[in-house]
């Protein structure tokens, strides 16, 4: 990736004076030369969507935003602990919110330095509200051939941003803004334990001695303490007698027992001793740090129920009511076809329905039997005697059918994939344990039942599903509603105690994600929307322009 900075001397300072009118006045000529710039850096300090920010700035009047400490504090307080969702806090200019939450220094910015202050705040917060919501990745830029997703919309950041800082706890607002997943929450408790360790490291082991349990005392207890604490286990809060094992420290423990595999028995001994002293695993920590942000990708605004195709683990659960309440084993593409990642809506389903062979088959296809149709591409009509394998003249069909290769059902929501779920004839092919075996598509191990799930509500039971099938007539089949629909390709997952799940990397997609995941953001895909008109102004000739830009002109990322 090439990146290059060439100085553009937009505005340039030495006003001191703080008057109102006059930081308005240098904010509007500032927010002009926004509108023309994708991406712009205020004294080195990069600038995620200038556009963005020019539109947040119009619709609060050119009014600095950054006033209230409190406010900053709390911002500042997030970033920090951002490191909790696999985020760097660099990722949101993390040493200047340090700078400019000190007492007094933001106060004593004037001209200028204060308007730039201003703006480097805002697109800390605009940062924040994006990241948090979306990822700080745009999937469709780090691989565009398997990953969809639209571009984030504009609105949507502002309306964040002045929320933030509207409300009367901004950290509340920002935290509260929309429900996270369970399958995100579980990711996120096992980075909590894994990276909590690293921090043992600045504490000495525990000693070896007796058991450690309910009503013990002394030195090794108040060591155990701090241990679980950072391992993720325990009262945020300090203790009033952190040397004494009382009932908190024992649930505590039997919590991190619970999540290693242990007797939860609340009793410290040799084998829990062993496993808080378990050095760190790195990788497992960038791991889940890289799956959480594939999980933002998709998870916003997600309603409580739900299709979770999970394809790095060959399986698909029906979620209801924010719970799965029925999963089965799928297949998905192999690795030179691989099954997408993208979110859709389930609309329809097709009972008894037809096979198109897709042109990589049918290239190969030779004389074909009476079950397959041939159609020719100009007239539309059936023909007899052609040559199947002449993709460029001819469609090949099968019929509907128990042979037919979408088997009784598919599933469909719309994606320029041309890849849904479906029914399959050859049922043997899920007693494997690596199921990447198909051309892109998704096949279901039981469709008819998850089939029954999905029109229960449309006044479908089985029996009537069946009747459907008695025939080889396609019936297509609306739902009440449509159901969303993820096919997510995570390689961590894990468990509602927070135990990781790992999973084979199969179509070696993650070293891309890592890589660019711990880079510095310059670019992103924000829906461009009609902005308002920035207020007509007459610069100040008193007034030499004032903050320092300079544009990025970013390639890959």
């Amino acid at each position: 990736m090439k990146t290059s900075f060439p100085l553009v001397l937009l505005s340039w300072l030495t006003l001191m004076t703080p008057a109102v009118g006059r930081a308005n006045d240098l904010l509007v000529a500032t927010l002009e030369a926004f509108r023309d710039s994708r991406t712009l850096a205020i004294d080195g300090v990069p600038l995620l969507s200038a556009p963005v920010l020019a539109d947040f700035y119009l619709q609060r009047d050119y009014a600095l935003v950054w006033s209230n400490p409190t406010q900053i504090d709390a911002l500042l307080d997030l970033v920090e602990r951002s490191e909790e969702d696999g985020f760097r806090p660099e990722d949101f200019h993390v040493e200047r919110l340090r700078t400019l939450s000190r007492p007094g220094v933001l106060a004593a910015l004037r001209g200028s330095a204060r308007l730039a202050a201003d703006l480097q705040l805002s697109d800390a917060l605009l940062r924040y509200v994006h990241h948090t919501r979306y990822g700080k990745l745009d999937p469709v830029i780090v691989d565009p051939q398997w990953n969809d997703r639209p571009p984030v919309p504009a609105e949507r950041l502002i309306a964040d941003m002045h929320g933030a800082l509207e409300a009367e706890d901004l950290a509340d607002f920002l935290n509260g803004r929309f429900h996270k997943p369970f399958w995100y929450q579980d990711l996120k408790r096992a980075l909590s334990h894994y990276a909590g360790a690293r921090h043992l490291n600045q504490l000495p082991p525990l000693t070896p001695g007796p058991p450690l349990s309910l009503g013990s005392r002394g030195e090794r207890v108040a060591l155990l303490r701090e241990h679980l604490r950072l391992l993720g286990y325990g009262e945020r809060r300090d203790s009033d007698r952190p040397d004494v094992f009382d009932a908190a420290l024992s649930e505590a423990v039997r919590a991190f027992q619970r999540a290693r595999g242990l007797v939860p028995d609340g009793m410290v001994g040799p084998q829990t001793l062993a496993a808080i002293h378990d050095p760190v695993d790195e990788s497992k920590i960038d791991r889940i740090r890289l799956n959480l942000e594939r999980m933002r990708w998709l998870y916003e605004d997600l309603p409580s129920d739900y299709i979770f195709v999970d394809v790095a683990d060959y399986m698909a659960h029906l979620v209801r009511g924010h719970e799965i309440v029925w999963s089965t084993r799928v297949i998905v593409g192999k690795e030179d076809s691989q099954t997408p990642m993208f979110r859709d809506r389930l609309d329809h389903l097709v009972l008894n329905p037809t096979w198109t062979v897709p042109v990589s088959i049918q290239k190969n296809l030779g004389n074909v039997s009476d079950k397959y149709t041939l159609i020719d591409r100009r007239t539309g009509r059936r023909v007899s005697g052609g040559n199947a394998a002449d993709y460029k003249r001819y469609r090949v069909v099968q019929s509907p059918g128990p042979d037919n290769a979408l088997g009784r059902v598919k599933f469909m929501f719309p994606n320029r994939h041309a890849v849904y779920m479906h029914d399959t004839p050859s049922k043997a092919l899920f007693g494997r344990p690596v199921r990447a075996l198909s051309h892109g598509c998704v096949r279901v191990q039981n469709p008819i039942e998850l089939a029954e799930l999905l029109l229960e509500e449309s006044g479908w039971d089985r029996a009537r599903i069946d009747s459907v099938f008695e025939d080889t007539k396609t019936r297509y089949v609306n739902l009440s509603e449509p159901l969303p629909v993820l096919l997510y390709y995570l390689t961590a997952r894990a468990d509602a105690k927070g135990s990781l799940s790992l999973r084979r990397d199969i179509y070696g997609r993650d070293p891309a994600v890592a890589e660019a995941l711990d880079q510095p953001l310059q670019r992103t895909r924000i829906a461009p929307y009609a902005f308002l008109p920035l207020e007509a102004t007459t610069p100040d000739p008193a007034l030499e322009y004032s903050v320092r830009l300079t544009r990025s002109d970013v390639g890959a990322r």
